[in-house]
């Protein structure tokens, strides 16, 4: 990593973690873990681990089973099983040394005054410490306090301050620069109508036409959560408006959030070009074969909920309007905080000289795959659609076709149990796969998905394989017939 104002490299660069523009933590800095907490996400679940260990150790338990919850609060994570098997034992341990300490002193429990007695004894104590600068002093009270107290050169004034929280909805196209300008031109105006209070002011990304730029006052806690920004501005101590930007989840979950809905979005103008428009529900998308547009609807992985608005209210899930002109507005995540993603539909590109294959959409790639081909050339080149989603697909001879094929017309993607076939040109045509490939690959390539086969080059260059795409797949599928008793005529 090399910082923008320098020409060279350093050696330190490289355990370094970019926070905002100069600020800039070390992985080996004792305090690296509280620092991410403060500076890059308030609820890491590693960061939350690693301090509740530290204070394990210490012997403070009541604040390590503070971290230990806080790391149960982000589900999944692979820090969920420790915090919660920790949690466990810290209250083990506590309820033997209490018992161990019962044991030890029985009767220490009864010689201890109840607490109502214990009140009593303190105000009696006060009352009689009162009277004694009445009546034995020859000065007035706050003339006698004045006397006793040692008052400082200076004065430490601590105000009760009200924090004010509002919700300002970003457009997901406004850049960093833009949204600390509105931000801070917005929490100066609101500070004039409230000079004394603490002007909170998070920062959501919405798709929600209606929202955009607006500033409301914070009525749902839960909105907070999907913040991608947040701004303070207290101007009775500090006149600075500190804003922190908290884009890790945000960056995280957008790769997954766009292949998702370019998925379902793929599937929808494949139905509208099938039928001249488009479905009245997503259901139609999900039928047996030969209507089988997509095998399942998958999951909004910022909610990991796959349930479907009529309009976006932000509570997870996916938002379909059949109205809309364009696919685009026409199938959304219902997640504040995911920012607008563009309709690039989901397609398959074929390398013939590298004999590989890509499932990609837009700048995201899902899969590379290993591929066999026609014998002399016999595997066509130029654009296919995927006509037919098929599983355990039959032909002439049994098993010819593998597991699951994607029927093109006259040749198809399938699978083989020919594995020596793969990287080699034996077909009479047809693309192979693996058995295992071909089904990964089936749940992701929706009927009408556009098969690009180039002899000799990629169509585009692609950033590297997304992680964890099958978060996008629901645990119970929907139960489809998506194995015909026809046969299929492929060149196999």
């Amino acid at each position: 990593m090399i910082r923008r104002s320098q020409r060279f490299r350093n050696h330190l660069d490289d355990n370094l973690i970019h926070l905002h523009k100069n600020l800039f933590i070390s992985p080996s800095d004792p305090q690296y873990y509280e620092k991410v907490i403060r500076y890059i996400d308030a609820n890491s679940p590693e960061a939350h681990y690693k301090i509740g260990q530290k204070f394990q150790l210490k012997g403070n338990l009541k604040r390590a089973i503070f971290h230990y919850k806080e790391v149960l609060r982000t589900y999944p994570s692979p820090f969920y099983s420790a915090a919660n098997r920790a949690i466990h034992e810290l209250d083990q341990q506590q309820a033997e040394h209490a018992a161990s300490m019962q044991k030890a002193f029985p009767e220490a429990e009864k010689r201890l005054l109840p607490p109502f007695m214990k009140t009593m004894l303190i105000v009696l104590f006060v009352l009689n410490l009162m009277l004694v600068f009445l009546f034995v002093g020859d000065a007035p009270i706050y003339k006698a306090i004045s006397k006793m107290k040692v008052w400082g050169v200076g004065s430490d004034v601590t105000y009760e301050t009200m924090d004010v929280p509002f919700i300002m909805y970003l457009d997901p196209d406004t850049k960093n620069e833009d949204i600390e300008t509105a931000l801070h031109k917005q929490a100066l105006e609101l500070a004039k109508e409230m000079p004394n209070a603490s002007i909170l002011i998070y920062g959501i990304v919405s798709q929600d036409n209606v929202n955009k730029g607006k500033t409301m006052l914070l009525t749902n806690d839960e909105l907070t959560k999907s913040a991608i920004v947040i701004a303070q501005y207290h101007p009775a101590t500090d006149r600075t408006v500190r804003i922190r930007f908290l884009n890790s989840e945000f960056e995280k979950h957008q790769p997954l959030s766009a292949i998702g809905a370019n998925l379902v979005r793929t599937a929808l103008e494949s139905y509208r070009k099938d039928y001249g428009i488009a479905p009245a529900n997503l259901n139609a998308l999900l039928q047996d074969y030969p209507n089988n547009y997509l095998s399942f609807i998958p999951l909004e992985v910022v909610t990991s909920s796959n349930d479907i608005s009529t309009e976006f209210n932000g509570r997870g899930g996916w938002v379909y309007n059949f109205d809309a002109a364009d696919v685009e507005q026409m199938f959304y995540a219902n997640a504040a905080g995911v920012g607008r993603v563009p309709y690039e539909p989901v397609h398959i590109e074929i390398n013939k000289a590298e004999h590989q294959l890509k499932l990609v959409s837009g700048s995201y790639l899902l899969w590379v795959k290993d591929i066999g081909l026609g014998a002399n050339g016999s595997t066509p080149q130029g654009d296919f659609r995927v006509m037919d989603r098929v599983q355990q697909p039959k032909g002439k001879h049994a098993q010819v076709y593998g597991e699951a094929g994607l029927g093109l017309g006259a040749i198809a993607l399938h699978g083989t149990f020919d594995e020596s076939s793969i990287g080699t040109d034996q077909s009479l045509g047809c693309i192979r796969l693996t058995n295992p490939d071909v089904q990964q690959l089936f749940h992701f390539v929706p009927k009408g998905t556009v098969v690009q086969i180039n002899p000799t080059k990629w169509a585009a260059v692609h950033n590297d394989q997304v992680k964890d795409t099958l978060l996008l797949i629901p645990n119970k599928l929907p139960s489809l017939d998506e194995s015909p008793e026809q046969l299929f005529h492929w060149l196999g």
